[in-house]
């Protein structure tokens, strides 16, 4: 079954609790947790403090660090019951991303690689075969509200051709996500993320309904 997995970036902070028990309602069970140091990229959010509001809200929190040290903020997380934590690689060396592995292993958290649009995948076989969960950008990360890149769809290609030898790997695209990119894309991926498109709509159960029935 299909998922859509809406972005807490795209919420309003002062209404934060309300706009998720809107999307649970609607029947989110996951939400998407960006987290940015300002180094990274440009932007900066939040670390771990909505993280317990999601837990008593019976969601899942799938966590996705744009910072220059996972490893450390990794072991911030680790602290809370969150689903699943994915990085981007290009800022490791092979057993700094080892090492992360490990450490989500280690306190049974979900664990994968998060794969800009200009990522080299090969690069990153060994570990992506491992991954429980990739997660696919399709804009420049760092903000919400961008357009959808077309070229993304070859790194979603790339992706289900590994997904073959790891059948098990759940695949996310992240980033400008709206219906129609939801038909071009459905049968190359398992989570949408979705964000300004999704607080936009007046009828969200629509949107949830329609993903769950492709």
């Amino acid at each position: 079954m299909k998922v859509i997995e809406p972005s807490l970036l795209a919420f309003n902070i002062d209404n934060i609790k309300n706009q998720l028990i809107e999307v649970k309602d609607a029947g989110a069970t996951f939400i998407h947790y960006d987290v940015m140091d300002g180094k990274y990229v440009v932007n900066k959010t939040w670390t771990t403090e909505h993280l317990n509001l999601i837990n008593d809200l019976k969601m899942k929190s799938n966590v996705h660090l744009m910072v220059e040290k996972p490893f450390d903020f990794i072991n911030d997380f680790i602290k809370f019951p969150v689903n699943l934590i994915t990085f981007h690689p290009e800022v490791c060396s092979e057993k700094e991303i080892q090492r992360c592995f490990d450490l989500l292993t280690k306190h049974h958290i979900k664990k994968g690689l998060t794969i800009r649009l200009e990522t080299n995948i090969d690069k990153y076989l060994e570990f992506i075969s491992k991954s429980d969960y990739v997660c696919v950008m399709s804009v420049t990360p760092g903000k919400g509200g961008q357009l959808f890149e077309i070229k993304s769809i070859d790194n979603l290609k790339k992706i289900n051709q590994i997904k073959k030898n790891n059948p098990n790997l759940i695949i996310q695209l992240d980033g400008g996500v709206n219906c129609e990119v939801i038909k071009q894309t459905s049968n190359l991926v398992d989570h949408f993320i979705i964000g300004s498109f999704l607080m936009k709509q007046n009828n969200k159960k629509q949107l949830f309904d329609f993903v769950k029935s492709l």
